[in-house]
């Protein structure tokens, strides 16, 4: 009968330690701990338990971004009450218990009803993610022993993972790594609770992570890329873009100053000059004295179906012998939690889930929650709504009966000046402008009621917001249809030179005119102030002005210095995600199939499932290899012939062996000993009719000789030379002979 496993004292220790901390009982650290003053090796030193709480926060953290405050709320609560100090008030035990089993439950039910009153579905990734999240908090609220602290520790695992639903940049996967390091590490101190001082969890966490690099580098490689079986849609997330689905110039803006990422433009060919980079986005046409808001008669086409019809009216208005092929570009936006999408004067795409409007723009079917890539044509030139509707008209007209009355005088006055002539009308107001003392800054003065006189004749200061919308206010007050477009201008360069970069500093507002036989023509009344950011592009323009871009005084300095500093990292830390993105979360099935062909020749599943298997076997065998030699044991020239003597020794009789912890001549004494006792009168008496392998005197002797050459090896005058030595192999030699005499 096998008999049942025994728990060792290492064990033991291991869970008593674990569960004195766990039921907030205070233990006493062992000497050694205390005088390392280092930071990391006290933090090495921790208890399981406190890994396992310091785990808790590294996972929960980087979800901060995503979920709801009060659920974060409750995770800090709860990983919070499983401090020791904390439990050590409930003095009790199954007081403890019945404390933490009630917060358990009342926490749980509670953040269930959370999660229906946020999301208002049952369903839905951010809803799972969630609910995975208030699982792991509620099961801490019974952390007693090592059992519930390995439950806890791969549901945080699940936890983390549930970060990529959410995001796959370079960021998140920089915190899951680091979580999972901590993870790990809390796993390697949960085995090694009874080391006090930590010793060798770094090695060991080496191990693991370094061993399994090459094996992560297969999977990656060979893996089949199979589209995913379904898609969900994030909600309830907030609006990040930079572009807002409102204008209200007046209102305190600092857009211009922000260096974040907005998109990504790969052109397949040569790129348009910088001052016909108009990223449109958005058009607003209804205005109220303040804000500008699309329009809500907007109707759109699906690209699923053929080309829209201005699409093909604008063709049959061009001769064919000037008709060039479009423009063809793709576009990487960033996450904006909005439908609408970016693209050049005019923009066109084939995408079955993108969307072109009446107004010349694109829309997608869903939010855009995960960075998109889209393919897109740019049509020119072209004649858009040479013909306008009745309803258009009168919606790009349209005026408040009220407000901004010397803007209203003033365009009339002009548009009598020119001739009723829209063109000349429009050289009039730029003459205007030039003519007094307007400025492009990106600090303007608030401005409050009327808010188009208040800029055009008292702060003559402001952005692109200001210009656009007060030109937009002075063609409408003409009787000349017009409206405005939001979106992005410019751009410029990546570090590695080849991908466009758009920021949100680029962010930019102009005006579209419609002229008879022209139709909807585009005016960028900030070049009248500011030709610099529409040629040269919004980077340019801060580099030449410095901080008087930024206002006047002390802060504009030091806001000017930020913007420098921040727009540095912004670069770096773009382009760094840029190859992430194209290189590693971008490896679809497409790419990986081109670089399998090229590399190994595959062509078919089969092939690349057994290129799969092949190089997984191959990776395993190496790092089982490299393992085993590492920790196999290493002999001293002189102690290796004497190991393989105990280990055939020890096959005829296991109490002679030599023992771990036995010196190697206190193991000889022993066995000579052993030997000698077991010699008896008729044995001596007959001896000599022995051959020397069954004499014992023989064997005594060659163990006195064995004594002698080890002693000479290793303690003696041949100790302190080279083991290469010529007499040192000489006496090896001898002693390599008189051990297998005896074997």
């Amino acid at each position: 009968m096998n008999e049942p496993k025994q728990f060792s004292a290492t064990d033991a220790t291991k869970t008593a330690r674990f569960e004195q901390l766990a039921l907030g009982q205070n233990i006493q650290a062992k000497s050694g701990i205390a005088a390392d003053n280092k930071w990391y090796r006290r933090l090495l030193a921790l208890p399981a338990y406190h890994w396992v709480l310091i785990a808790q926060i590294a996972v929960v953290l980087p979800h901060a971004a995503h979920l709801p405050i009060w659920l974060i709320g409750f995770a800090a609560i709860s990983i919070i009450a499983q401090l020791p100090r904390l439990k050590s008030r409930l003095k009790k035990l199954s007081h403890l218990k019945r404390v933490y089993q009630s917060m358990q439950m009342l926490g749980f039910l509670l953040g269930l009803v959370g999660l229906w009153l946020t999301y208002n579905t049952a369903f839905g990734l951010d809803m799972g993610v969630a609910f995975l999240v208030l699982c792991l908090a509620s099961k801490l609220w019974e952390l007693y022993k090592r059992r519930d602290a390995y439950v806890v520790l791969n549901l945080s695992l699940f936890v983390l993972a549930a970060l990529f639903l959410m995001d796959q940049g370079l960021l998140t996967t920089l915190e899951v790594v680091l979580g999972a390091v901590i993870v790990l590490l809390a796993f390697i101190a949960l085995n090694d609770d009874s080391n006090a001082r930590g010793d060798g969890r770094l090695r060991t966490l080496g191990v693991l992570g370094i061993g399994a690099l090459p094996l992560l580098v297969v999977l990656f490689l060979f893996f089949p890329r199979l589209p995913p079986l379904w898609s969900v849609q994030l909600s309830g997330q907030q609006a990040t873009t930079g572009v807002s689905d409102s204008m209200s110039p007046g209102d305190f803006a600092n857009l211009g100053q922000s260096t974040e990422l907005a998109f990504r433009v790969e052109f397949g060919d040569e790129r348009p000059p910088q001052q016909q980079l108009y990223w449109r986005g958005l058009v607003f046409s209804d205005f109220d004295g303040v804000t500008w808001r699309p329009s809500n008669q907007v109707s759109q086409w699906s690209t699923r179906s053929q080309a829209p019809t201005w699409i093909q009216n604008a063709f049959a208005t061009v001769p064919e012998q000037v008709q060039a092929a479009p423009t063809r570009y793709q576009i990487i936006l960033e996450p904006t939690q909005q439908n609408w999408l970016f693209g050049l004067d005019y923009p066109f795409s084939q995408q079955p889930d993108i969307n072109i409007t009446s107004n010349f723009t694109l829309s997608k079917d869903q939010p855009v929650t995960q960075q998109l890539r889209y393919d897109v044509l740019q049509f020119a030139p072209m004649r858009i709504d040479p013909v306008l509707t009745e309803a258009s008209r009168r919606l790009n007209l349209a005026l408040p009966a009220e407000g901004n009355p010397q803007a209203r005088a003033l365009a009339q006055q002009l548009f009598v000046q020119s001739g009723s002539d829209p063109v000349r009308y429009m050289a009039a107001i730029e003459r205007w402008i030039n003519q007094t003392e307007f400025r492009y800054t990106l600090s303007p003065p608030r401005l409050n009621t009327d808010r188009i006189d208040e800029f055009l004749f008292q702060t003559k200061a402001g952005f692109c917001e200001h210009y656009s919308s007060s030109f937009t206010f002075m063609m409408r007050a003409a009787g000349i249809p017009a409206r405005v477009v939001a979106g992005y201008q410019g751009g410029e360069l990546s570090q590695g030179g080849d991908v466009w970069e758009v920021r949100q500093k680029d962010a930019h507002a102009w005006t579209e005119v419609w002229l008879e036989g022209q139709g909807w023509v585009r005016v960028d009344p900030t070049s009248f102030v500011a030709p610099e950011r529409v040629e040269q592009g919004m980077n340019a323009m801060t580099q030449q002005q410095g901080a008087a871009m930024f206002g006047s005084g002390a802060s504009a300095q030091i806001s000017y210095q930020q913007y420098q500093m921040l727009q540095t990292l912004r670069r770096l830390s773009d382009q760094a995600s840029y190859y992430w993105q194209k290189d590693v979360v971008g490896y679809d099935q497409d790419k990986q199939a081109d670089s399998l062909l090229k590399w190994f020749n595959i062509s078919s599943i089969m092939q690349q499932v057994i290129w799969l298997a092949a190089s997984a076997i191959i990776v395993m065998t190496t790092l089982v290899f490299i393992i085993w030699r590492r920790r196999r044991k290493r002999w001293h020239p002189a102690d290796l012939p004497l190991a393989q003597l105990s280990k055939h020794v020890g096959k005829r009789d296991k109490l002679l062996a030599r023992e771990d912890h036995e010196g190697q001549l206190a193991w000889l004494e022993r066995l000579a000993s052993a030997i000698d006792s077991r010699l008896n009168d008729d044995t001596r008496r007959h001896a000599s009719h022995l051959t020397d392998s069954e004499n014992p005197i023989a064997i005594q002797t060659k163990l006195i000789e064995i004594k002698q050459n080890y002693r000479q090896l290793r303690y003696g005058r041949l100790s302190n030379l080279d083991t290469n030595h010529s007499e040192y192999q000489k006496l090896l030699k001898q002693l390599k002979k008189n051990v297998r005499d005896l074997l």
